[in-house]
């Protein structure tokens, strides 16, 4: 029977103009009678998550910033910071990459220099909680995630330059061809999951997850039924139980469905 279903957002549950069906809506009301976790476990801000799915989120788990950050409808259950240390260093490593800008990402919300302004709608379709500041000596906050956004959209050169710097207790996962994401090593979706099935003793044969990019490769893995998307990177098809249809389909909201008529 299962327990849990996880789903990453963005070309997985979210189809290309990044909207999902709102007959979701009564099949999670259908997994609540089941007493089945539905969890939203993504790359992006938990503010954000948690606002796509209202009036519904209360009532979910949330695994944000790629597994840094864990709550429980607004009840914060877990939360994974960079060193003050390794945080210099990356600004120091990044500031001297003209073609990228960074988004540093806390507790209490995310930072973005003035200078890049011009990007605030690609801010705003990740973020909801987000200041434009003059300099990022004026944080207070946690660290949680540095995302890096590249203008000329092709990320893996940016990696390529910054991989051999990078301080060692952190790591980089590439979402797509724009942005990538770096925390600490121990972090990932599917640390995030093997929380809440340690948390709520859900064995990884009642769980059920669905990705399309690298950083839901772990994901996929922590779970029995791993569901790759046809849309998905190659990597993520090989590690997966099966592969479904595309993101504009529909294919999670399906899946789903038919788990829950107990097929």
């Amino acid at each position: 029977m299962i327990k849990l279903i996880a789903t990453d957002m963005d070309g997985t549950f979210l189809d290309s103009h990044k909207q999902f069906d709102k007959e979701f809506i009564d099949v999670f009301y259908q997994m609540k009678e089941k007493d089945i976790k539905f969890v939203v476990a993504s790359g992006n801000q938990y503010y954000r998550l948690y606002q796509r799915f209202l009036p519904l989120s209360e009532h979910m788990y949330f695994v944000a910033e790629n597994g840094s950050y864990i709550a429980k409808g607004t009840t914060e259950l877990y939360c994974n910071i960079i060193s003050k240390e390794d945080v210099e260093r990356i600004k120091e490593i990044l500031s001297k990459e003209d073609r990228i800008f960074m988004v540093l990402c806390g507790r209490k919300g995310a930072y973005i220099l003035k200078e890049h302004f011009e990007y605030r709608f690609e801010i705003k379709k990740y973020y909801c909680a987000y200041t434009f500041i003059d300099s990022f000596d004026d944080i207070d906050d946690d660290i949680m995630k540095i995302a890096i956004y590249d203008k000329e959209h092709h990320i893996n050169i940016v990696l390529d330059d910054i991989k051999d710097q990078l301080p060692k207790d952190v790591k980089v996962v590439t979402s797509g061809n724009e942005w990538m994401d770096i925390q600490n090593n121990d972090i990932h979706k599917g640390i995030g999951i093997q929380f809440l099935q340690m948390l709520y003793d859900i064995a990884p044969e009642e769980c059920m997850a669905f990705g399309d990019q690298m950083n839901d490769y772990e994901m996929l893995q922590q779970v029995k039924y791993g569901y790759a998307m046809s849309n998905a990177v190659e990597p993520i098809k090989h590690v997966a139980y099966d592969v479904i249809g595309s993101n504009d389909e529909q294919s999670v909201i399906s899946k789903i469905k038919e788990v829950i008529e107990g097929d």
